[in-house]
């Protein structure tokens, strides 16, 4: 089959290699690119090693299905790219996000085929007839955001600001602007605040951000000094997120006073449950344009090079490629 294999920092090729075969195989329809895909084709990954297939932001067609299932040949389906185990420590205690035992698909989806093991039913949504399937794509990123949104501590009166109108930034608005919350997104490029701003999105240059103005803030910029900034001007009793990956040893000072006195909380967040792949999915599947928007090109998987360089120059929210 033909793949788009990371090969080390800066290089992506096609390559033709075998075809997977597993209790399930899917034929890969689109796979969105996202921030940790960039991070790794930018500077490396830990978790992936060179020569390896990235992408698990991805809707596929089942074109072969264990006897078992409930599922058939022919529907075209949103798999999560893992799911929790139900068993262990952390999920006994109601942070599956935090499973230490999870389910995997076989391996990157930036392909034509994709292998799941037999385990794998309920990582595995049908998709409604008469909608665009690629929108689709967005539900594993929303799941993050929806765990995201469950570490906030929010109240009727609640505003939110949010720091990067990257793609994951994005989604943080426009789930705020589905449910109703007031939203304002901090964003240094202007073609990004262009476009965010005809979403009918508050976006606002990094000089014009008043912190205090919100009492839940989302970090989404992988800098750890902005969770120090925005912990001491966050509103009384507001909820700093810090969503973006940091590295293992980046720190930042906490204010105290911030924290003790105005009742401040600053938590994080990694990943998704199946849960909140399952309500992504719901949310998606009420309000398919509202999403889709954020979904900027789609590329052929012979251009995954420059669909990366595009994205690393910021010059796109999602682009998704199509074996």
């Amino acid at each position: 089959m033909k793949a788009l294999m990371y090969t080390g920092i800066g290089n992506l090729e096609i390559q033709h290699i075998k075809k997977p075969d597993g209790p399930y195989l899917v034929r890969v329809i689109g796979c969105g690119i996202c921030g940790t895909d960039l991070k790794t084709f930018t500077v490396g990954h830990h978790f992936f090693k060179p020569p390896t297939i990235l992408g698990h932001e991805f809707v596929a067609q089942l074109v072969q299905v264990p006897n078992t299932s409930s599922h058939a040949v022919g529907d075209t389906v949103v798999v999560a790219p893992y799911f929790e185990c139900g068993e262990c420590t952390s999920c006994r205690s109601g942070l599956p996000q935090l499973c230490s035992d999870k389910h995997y698909v076989s391996s990157g989806a930036f392909c034509e085929y994709v292998a799941l093991p037999d385990d794998y039913e309920a990582g595995i949504i049908p998709l409604p007839d008469g909608t665009d399937a690629l929108v689709f794509t967005l539900v594993e990123p929303l799941a993050c955001v929806l765990n995201g949104i469950d570490q906030l501590r929010m109240r009727p009166s609640s505003t939110a600001l949010v720091i990067g109108g990257g793609p994951m930034g994005v989604l943080f608005a426009l789930y705020f602007q589905d449910i109703g919350v007031p939203v304002t997104v901090v964003e240094p490029n202007a073609y990004r605040r262009a476009l965010i701003r005809g979403w009918g999105i508050e976006c606002i240059e990094p000089t014009e951000a008043d912190y205090s103005r919100h009492d839940q803030i989302i970090i989404t910029v992988n800098q750890a000094a902005l969770i120090a900034d925005a912990v001491r001007h966050v509103a009384n009793g507001g909820t700093v997120l810090a969503f973006s990956g940091l590295k293992r040893h980046d720190t930042f000072e906490a204010d105290g006073y911030a924290i003790h006195y105005r009742q401040v909380t600053v938590t994080g967040c990694s990943g998704f449950a199946l849960s909140h792949f399952q309500n992504a999915y719901s949310m998606i599947a009420a309000n398919p344009a509202h999403y889709e928007k954020l979904i900027t090109h789609r590329l052929p998987l012979e251009e995954g090079l420059e669909a990366f360089t595009m994205l690393k120059a910021g010059n796109a929210f999602k682009i998704l490629l199509q074996p």
